[in-house]
């Protein structure tokens, strides 16, 4: 790819992007979230009804050789027999679910890029919304059927009159409607993976923009890519990806919405220019295949405590072990429902326990899935020799590990009153890119104690936000009505040694903010240690 650009084109390019950004920022507001094990995560733009009206699509127009017989009849039965099909700038690919990819999609000049330019130019006159949550950060702009403009009007109306009934024709899918909007992804912003199964959803669509000099065709150091999945046969999407498709200039994916259609827009890297796109869907009846799935996910081992004692004042800092920090701890944990204890372990014990993590080879680290949910590592406990991780392992499983908890909660997890109580440990390995998401209810709909000691800390890597995912608290997409209440409860902040003890109450949820490729990690740099990790012990109690 040339990156070759004259002063002139770096200087037009420049003033672009940063006419792109700066309105973004004027008109930048917070998005609501879906909740749902696998959620369509691109909310469905505000439509402005009272602005609708007809404009003529003669300003932009599909490529003709897409509407030529031959190829309408290659493709259509490809797609038919669930084969791959390769042409010139075409392409159908069947794993791991159907996705087509058409080049130069629109009548434009490839060197000069006329169609395109105005379009891009028309994004710097749209009012831009942030949509910022678990699953996603990017900027997004209202339907596109209720814009005037000359150009993004005239692709609109291309999408309604010729791309629909070409999509029927290719697909053999029944459809009825549109929906569109512009996308803009600046740095750091992603879309984690999800399904896009929502409603009468029958084929999702992005038409890239990129027509700067120089910058027409995305790789891999650029992110900004579509990224596919595979699914497990529970129709879990698993790692790693599978398949990338980069963007590029006049360029249009698609693919059948369905169970298995997981996909995420991997994170820009880039700072130079943003990720355009004009994206949405199809709609349609709904079929039985469109029906989503519900998969049971039970991925986590509750246990009872292990009946080996601890002495807890040989691992934990003995200001902690004192009855009236205890009495104190209770009363704080009463009336906020949460406490840090800082330098929790001993001094002694915690460098050991960091130490190991951070030099030993021999440490078995597994991914956990599903991608939708999460992507962390997690220490195969069961390959662990004996020594100070197995002991961690035992000194927070231990039945005076549980009844220190008592008296610091007043929960029933040790004496007379307690009846099963039960407990879960993952020590995890956070670096870039790993994140977890909101889950379906069912994942908070018990009350629960949570537990979280970092271990070799680094600033932003391992966030966890605690909130109440009610949709009545959340503020409306299209409401001018300022926010009463803030749906998050705490957040919590990487520190060492520092125990995190945090009870959430049945209808509570947490996430663990996602982690930039571009942050900036200390300990990562030679001068650190050049250690990438982040690691967590995360243990969750119950009655």
């Amino acid at each position: 790819m040339d990156e070759t650009k004259s002063p002139e084109m770096e200087a037009d390019m420049q003033q672009e992007q940063a006419e792109l950004r700066n309105q973004a920022e004027k008109s930048t507001k917070v998005a609501d979230s879906e909740d749902g094990a696998k959620r369509a995560a691109e909310d469905e733009p505000e439509i402005n009804r009272n602005k609708l009206r007809r404009v003529d699509a003669e300003s932009v127009r599909i490529n003709r050789k897409y509407l030529e017989e031959g190829f309408r009849k290659d493709f259509s039965q490809s797609w038919s027999r669930s084969e791959a099909l390769r042409g010139n700038d075409y392409q159908l690919r069947s794993e791991p679910f159907q996705v087509a990819v058409l080049q130069g999609f629109i009548e434009d000049d490839e060197d000069v890029c006329r169609v395109t330019r105005e379009l891009e130019r028309e994004f710097t006159e749209m009012e831009w919304k942030r949509k910022q949550m678990d699953l996603y950060e990017f900027y997004q702009t209202m339907d596109l059927c209720a814009v005037t403009k000359e150009y993004l009007s005239g692709f609109y109306s291309n999408l309604k009159e010729k791309v629909m009934p070409l999509m029927q024709e290719l697909t053999g899918i029944q459809l009825s409607h549109v929906s569109a909007s512009c996308s803009m992804y600046n740095a750091g912003d992603y879309l984690l993976v999800h399904d896009d199964l929502l409603t009468d959803r029958r084929i999702a669509f992005v038409f890239y923009l990129s027509p700067w000099e120089g910058h027409r065709e995305w790789s891999k150091e650029h992110g900004g890519a579509l990224e596919l999945f595979r699914a497990d046969d529970n129709i879990l999407p698993v790692f790693p990806v599978t398949d990338c498709i980069y963007p590029k200039n006049n360029q249009l994916v698609f693919f059948k919405v369905c169970e298995r259609s997981f996909h995420q827009v991997g994170e820009v890297t880039t700072f130079e220019y943003p990720r355009l796109t004009i994206n949405g869907w199809f709609h349609g009846p709904v079929d039985q295949e469109s029906v989503p799935h519900t998969s049971i996910i039970v991925d986590t081992h509750y246990f009872g405590p292990e009946p080996e004692g601890m002495q807890l004042s040989e691992w934990i800092n003995n200001v902690y072990l004192i009855d009236e920090v205890k009495h104190n701890i209770q009363k704080k944990v009463e009336m906020f429902s949460e406490v840090s204890l800082e330098e929790f372990l001993t001094p002694d014990i915690f460098e050991v326990m960091s130490d190991t993590l951070c030099t030993s080879a021999d440490l078995t680290w597994v991914i956990k899935g599903p991608a939708h949910l999460r992507k962390y590592d997690i220490l195969d406990f069961s390959t662990v020799k004996s020594g100070p991780l197995s002991d961690l392992y035992k000194l927070f499983t231990s039945r005076d590990m549980f009844r220190l908890l008592q008296e610091y909660t007043e929960l029933d997890l040790a004496g007379p009153k307690a009846k099963h109580p039960t407990c879960a440990i993952e020590l995890q390995r956070w670096q870039k890119s790993c994140y977890t998401v909101i889950g379906d209810p069912s994942s908070y709909s018990d009350c629960t104690l949570d537990v979280l000691l970092y271990l070799n800390a680094q600033e932003n890597v391992g966030v966890v936000t605690y909130l109440v995912p009610d949709g009545e608290q959340q503020p409306s997409s299209n409401s001018e009505e300022p926010e009463e209440d803030d749906p998050v409860l705490l957040t919590v902040y990487p520190k060492d040694n520092v125990l995190n003890v945090v009870y959430r109450a049945e209808g509570t949820t947490k996430f663990t903010k996602y982690v930039s490729k571009n942050v900036f990690l200390e300990q990562e740099q030679p001068e650190g240690g050049g250690h990438p990790y982040t690691y967590i012990l995360a243990c969750s109690y119950r009655e």
